[in-house]
């Protein structure tokens, strides 16, 4: 059943990229969902490193003014546009990244959702903690699962451990019973860490990396490497995987893409396979970058996702929450400090 839709709704949008200054609330039309587009009544929100990047100019998309926001949300069904299957008015949903933030925002107030990029959460979660999952989850679940195939007793290395992505990672990797190698900048973060899943936690500049990843690994390398810096570091990982190892780059926190030098020596010499610039994007699709949707990868993680969140296998990790569409903007100069551990989230009034 269909709702009719009247009155007015706030939402972040940004009119130029930048600083965090850039970003503000802007009051528009409720709108009405048409095709396979809901509209939800927005709970809680969940801002990640991919919600910097785009306001900032540097996401793989160049955003188009007024440009929307924000890939992970959770609330309540208002209505429901008349293609829509398998979902209904009243339904507790949450958003994952499988659509193009030029075509959708989940930042605001009430917004325009397409069935396809929705999640029926558990009940057992909180919107604040179902808003905090997906994107790690999902972009864990198709980089390690679908891509690299990691297995039970595998040694997994994760890099910026404590982002909201390296979390899922770890979780992911106790379910499947790899052996995780957590790295981290600060010492003061380990045991967070080892809560989280890690079988071993590393810090970043107090230890030689690449000889400790080899003694953990038995003088044989890690399995998998799932960096999220890149940077001067790489070639490093690259030598501490393991001969016909995999080390998948899917962010670039160490400095600028562009300025990081791709470890070709390295990786002929240990027959590594590197799989630079992973996005989650690859399996969800986009048909602006030419990517196909995987629909049988993503009905697969969804089932995957949905049970180890209802067993407690999937935990949310928030490290702090915001109020109110107001306070978005600090929120926003929070993540950047890089002193979190776990997710950012903004919860709205119901």
């Amino acid at each position: 059943m269909n709702l009719c839709m009247h009155g007015r709704t706030k939402l972040i949008r940004f009119n130029q990229t930048g600083g965090s200054g850039v970003l503000r609330i802007d009051e528009v039309a409720l709108p009405e969902p048409r095709g396979k587009d809901v509209l939800i009544k927005v709970e809680a929100l969940g801002l990640g490193r991919t919600d910097v990047l785009w306001r900032s100019g540097r996401y793989v998309e160049e955003p188009i003014f007024p440009a929307r926001i924000g890939y992970d949300a959770a609330g309540r069904i208002q209505a429901v546009g008349p293609n829509v299957v398998g979902l209904s008015v009243g339904d507790r949903v949450s958003t994952f990244p499988a659509v193009s933030l030029r075509d959708y925002g989940a930042h605001g107030e009430n917004i325009l959702y397409p069935d396809q990029a929705l999640l029926r959460y558990p009940e057992n979660l909180s919107p604040a903690e179902a808003a905090a999952v997906n994107t790690g989850l999902f972009t864990a679940y198709f980089a390690l699962v679908e891509l690299a195939g990691l297995e039970r007793g595998q040694y997994l290395v994760v890099t910026a451990a404590s982002s909201s992505t390296g979390i899922a990672a770890l979780q992911l990797a106790k379910q499947i019973g790899a052996k995780s190698i957590a790295l981290t900048r600060s010492a003061a973060k380990a045991s967070a860490l080892v809560a989280a899943g890690a079988t071993h936690v590393l810090v970043a500049g107090d230890a030689e990396v690449r000889k400790t990843i080899v003694e953990i690994t038995d003088g044989l390398g890690a399995d998998v490497v799932y960096d999220a810096v890149a940077g001067p570091g790489l070639e490093e990982l690259v030598w501490a995987t393991k001969r016909l190892g995999q080390v998948i780059v899917y962010g670039a926190l160490g400095g600028e893409a562009g300025a990081t030098s791709l470890p070709f020596g390295a990786c002929f010499l240990r027959g590594v396979k590197l799989h630079a610039g992973f996005r989650v994007l690859d399996f969800t699709g986009d048909s602006r970058l030419g990517l196909s949707t995987r629909r049988q990868a993503i009905a697969r993680a969804k089932k995957s996702i949905c049970r180890g969140l209802a067993s407690g296998a999937f935990t949310a990790k928030i490290d702090r929450t915001f109020y109110g569409l107001d306070a978005y903007a600090a929120a926003h100069q929070y993540l950047e400090s890089g002193a979190q551990i776990g997710k950012i989230i903004v919860s709205l009034p119901v």
